[in-house]
């Protein structure tokens, strides 16, 4: 009889340990996220995910094209870049400075064995976007006047560049030309190709 009790306040113990780490690493995940969050906001966007459904709208809007290279600037978790590759890119290539985001996107990717899905972890202004046909472009006013500074310098004439949300002011930015505008659930959406 004394083993059995013995033996069943160690497996209290054991369990309370465990219950205890269980609860350690589920707060550690929790700051995790929130500081990759936070980091999100401070680089320039917050990660905002977008139905599938409007993603595949913008895209064929944009006039995505099979062949096309593709680049999403803040890919977030990825779902742009995997619904481009539906429209059989040559290849889609995301750049995402959070880390939990980035780390959702290279999981989703593996697990559904996207082969033309290529994801940085790092700021959208190490991208070389020399060879893009199509940019995307889903982040906050400041962030893409900047990048719009990049790609006009990078950028070859005929890339396109879509950007729901938010505008490209064409003056500051005379390589961008206007081709289109809609709106897609309320947003409004603009459609550029650098001349």
């Amino acid at each position: 009889m004394a083993v059995l009790i013995w033996y069943n306040q160690n497996m209290v113990i054991w369990l309370q340990l465990i219950v205890l780490v269980l609860e350690i690493v589920a707060l550690l995940l929790i700051i995790f996220i929130f500081v990759s969050g936070i980091h999100s906001v401070m680089a320039g966007a917050p990660f905002v995910p977008m139905k599938k459904s409007v993603i595949k709208n913008l895209l064929v809007f944009g006039e995505l094209k099979a062949g096309d290279v593709f680049y999403d600037l803040g890919s977030g978790d990825g779902r742009v870049l995997r619904t481009a590759s539906e429209f059989n890119v040559k290849i889609a290539k995301g750049y995402e400075i959070a880390h939990w985001p980035y780390l959702m996107s290279v999981y989703l990717n593996r697990k559904k064995k996207m082969k033309k899905v290529e994801i940085k972890h790092g700021s959208s202004f190490n991208a070389d976007l020399s060879d893009a046909d199509f940019i995307y472009l889903y982040l906050f006013p400041p962030l893409v006047d900047k990048l719009a500074g990049k790609i006009e310098k990078e950028a070859r004439a005929g890339a396109k560049i879509l950007c729901p949300a938010f505008s490209v002011d064409t003056n500051k930015h005379p390589r961008f030309k206007l081709k289109k505008e809609a709106k897609f659930d309320t947003m409004a959406t603009y459609l550029y190709e650098v001349i």
